[in-house]
Formats: C-alpha cells, sequence, structure tokens
C-alpha cells in the first residue's frame, strides 16, 4: 500500500522551482515596472533618479508624437472627432514633452528671423553688411533653439520603469542625430569669409581654434 501511495507523492515546490531558470524572466517583468525611485510634486513627475523629469506619462502614447511636426497644422494635433479644443488643452494639468518642443518651435521657430529681415529693408545699411547681420542672428537664435530642444528632449527620458528609460535614450539619440546641429564648424568658417570686414558684427579667425590670441 505504501509504494502505491508513494507514486502520487508531490515534490515541495522548492524543489520543483529552478531559481537560476526563473531569475531572467523576474528581471524582464522588473525591468517594465515602476520599480526606480522618483519623486512628484503636485501630481507631477518632477524627477527619477535625482535626474529632472516633466514627462508624466511613465510608458509611451501615440499622442505625444502627433504633436513633434514643424509646422504641423494646428488642427492636425486634435484628434479624430474634433473634440478636442484650444481652451481645453490650456486647462489640462499636463502637456507632453513634444507638445511642449512643437509649442516652443512654434513660438520661436526660425522663421521669426523674417520679421528681422523686414526690419533691415527699412535701414540704410550696405548690402553686405545686411547679409552679415541676417546670418549672424539666424546663426544665433539656431543655436539657442538647438540647446532648449535638446534641453526639453533631455527631459523626456527619465521614467521610473527601467525598460522605457532605456527606449526613450535609442529613440532621443536618434532625433537628435536626424535633426543635426545648425552651428557648425563650416557655417562659422563661411560666415567669417563673408563678414570678417566687420570686425565688431562677427567674430574673428582666433574663435574658431579656440586660441583667443592674436596670431603673429
Amino acid at each position: 500500500m505504501k509504494k502505491i501511495l508513494s507514486k502520487f507523492k508531490f515534490k515541495s515546490w522548492r524543489e520543483k522551482l529552478d531559481i537560476v531558470k526563473i531569475l531572467p524572466y523576474f528581471v524582464i517583468i522588473l525591468a517594465f515596472l515602476p520599480i526606480l525611485p522618483h519623486k512628484k510634486k503636485d501630481g507631477k513627475l518632477v524627477s527619477v533618479l535625482g535626474f529632472e523629469a516633466i514627462e508624466n506619462n511613465f510608458y509611451l502614447r501615440p499622442q505625444d508624437f502627433k504633436s513633434f511636426s514643424i509646422g504641423e497644422d494646428k488642427k492636425d494635433i486634435l484628434d479624430q472627432e474634433g473634440v478636442e479644443s484650444k481652451n481645453k488643452r490650456k486647462d489640462d494639468k499636463y502637456e507632453g514633452a513634444f507638445s511642449k518642443i512643437a509649442s516652443y518651435l512654434e513660438n520661436n521657430g526660425i522663421e521669426k528671423i523674417e520679421g528681422y529681415k523686414n526690419y533691415l529693408e527699412t535701414t540704410n545699411y550696405s548690402k553686405e553688411l545686411k547679409q552679415c547681420l541676417i546670418l549672424r542672428n539666424t546663426l544665433m537664435s539656431s543655436l539657442v533653439l538647438d540647446q532648449e530642444v535638446k534641453r526639453l528632449l533631455n527631459l523626456y527620458i527619465p521614467t521610473p520603469v527601467p525598460a522605457i528609460w532605456l527606449f526613450r535614450l535609442i529613440l532621443i539619440q536618434i532625433i537628435e542625430n536626424i535633426v543635426g546641429q545648425y552651428a557648425t564648424y563650416e557655417v562659422l568658417e563661411k560666415g567669417l569669409k563673408q563678414c570678417g570686414q566687420f570686425e565688431n558684427l562677427w567674430p574673428s579667425e582666433k574663435y574658431l581654434d579656440l586660441t583667443f590670441e592674436d596670431k603673429d
């Protein structure tokens, strides 16, 4: 009888459980959970592991990427049914990182330089001076825009979810490589050749090699 019953005995769960095999699955599950230390203020995410953050959504949502389109018609940002309104967007407690970038570019875009071009037309400056002023101001505006967009993109990355943090890091790197930088060495060198005669308006060649010293 004992021999027959022994066949139906169950091993303890500890004997059946292989920790080494289960551990990788456990780590993967944790990677998609909001386990990283984070801080909220007034219901909004403000930091993760000490890194400043503005993206209150811990994961990803398609609506974020709809707003990240320069020159996009405002109507395209609304949902398909057209229910969302400007007033509703203003009353929203939270604005996504890409929405902030789109709004910033809309209000401070490089096209604003057109207004300065129109102003120069009212002056009696020489044609060469006007071209240099436009080039200099366009370059300066581009630098400011580039740095502010990078700052906002970096604020989008931190999230309490490790796997999403890694994905956002890769995503932002791809976006930055696509957008690129306007203020390249070639642009500065071109400006120096074109505007070198206006010493007080354009950096001299000593700034290009970072010596900041007069050359012999």
